[in-house]
């Protein structure tokens, strides 16, 4: 019982730590969403991802790849662990939230939303790292 109640404390506390530090910094960050079972998704991660992850690492700017087995499970909320309600505020800005999800934050904030247009979400996280 102990245990349980230290585990939970400590994870609630990682929690608005991490909220905390979303709100006070700058952190441009491009955003990946997507599904083993998503060939576009798959085909993102294999033949480009290390490219943008680079480009992050020169330009200043967070890569963050989110990855589920299923993507039938995309609806389900909390199916992307403590990344999923990130996706859920972007998700009225979709057509349809479907992977793969690009969209770029800065500051814990959404900025821009891509749909499954990397390339564009790519731009706008290097705009963005360059006005900052």
């Amino acid at each position: 019982m102990n245990r349980r109640i230290f585990c939970t404390t400590s994870l609630a506390a990682l929690a608005l730590a991490a909220a905390g530090r979303a709100a006070t910094d700058d952190q441009i960050t491009f955003h990946f969403y997507g599904a083993l079972d998503c060939p576009p998704c798959m085909a993102f991660k294999r033949n480009h991802l290390a490219d943008v992850q680079a480009e992050g690492r020169s330009l200043g700017f967070a890569v963050e790849e989110n990855i589920i087995a299923k993507t039938r499970d995309v609806p389900n909320p909390g199916v992307y662990g403590d990344r999923d309600p990130f996706l859920r505020v972007a998700a009225p800005q979709l057509d349809f939230v479907y992977p793969p999800i690009f969209f770029v934050s800065k500051g814990g904030q959404i900025k821009s939303v891509h749909g499954h247009d990397w390339q564009a979400a790519l731009e706008d996280a290097k705009r963005l790292a360059g006005q900052t």
